[in-house]
């Protein structure tokens, strides 16, 4: 049994849950120990039933009478500027708007990164790399005869 007694308070919060689980852990093992404190969190959760109970027992709802008087005013009352704004953002309107709106961006978009271009490979600079290769080894095993040499060889 732990010397410090739960307030009042105390047990109406861990009796709602309302407390740090470490709190909750050292009353609920408090009262474990401690009759005087279970009868008193007996009391505090009877007068809550009792509480909840009355307050039930007092709630009622609205007369009929009221609550179609309060929908013929809803209905009644005359549209607002901003019921007619809305009403003519309809989709009639608002469609062709968005459709507008998302070409405007698309087109903007491709303006903006420029036009595609295809790569492409300059002839000249392709010959002179072949040939500077060509020029580098001129008889290995993977490149065909030279002309040269094929005619060189017919003539034999």
């Amino acid at each position: 049994m732990s010397e410090m007694h739960p307030t009042p308070d105390e047990l109406v919060d861990y009796l709602h849950g309302e407390l740090p689980a470490a709190r909750s852990a050292a009353i609920a093992a408090h009262i474990a120990g401690c009759p005087e404190c279970a009868d008193a969190r007996d009391a505090e959760a009877s007068l809550t039933n009792v509480l909840r109970a009355h307050a039930l027992a007092q709630e009622r709802e609205l007369p009929p009478a009221v609550v179609s008087r309060i929908w013929e005013q809803v209905r009644s009352r005359p549209p607002s500027i901003w019921d007619r704004l809305s009403a003519a953002l309809r989709p009639a309107i608002a469609v062709p708007v968005a459709i507008a709106i998302a070409a405007f961006l698309f087109f903007s978009i491709k303006v903006a990164h420029g036009p595609a271009h295809a790569a492409t490979i300059s002839a000249a600079y392709y010959v002179e790399s072949h040939a500077t290769l060509d020029a580098a080894t001129p008889l290995s095993e993977d490149d065909p005869i030279p002309q040269t040499l094929a005619n060189d060889e017919k003539t034999r």
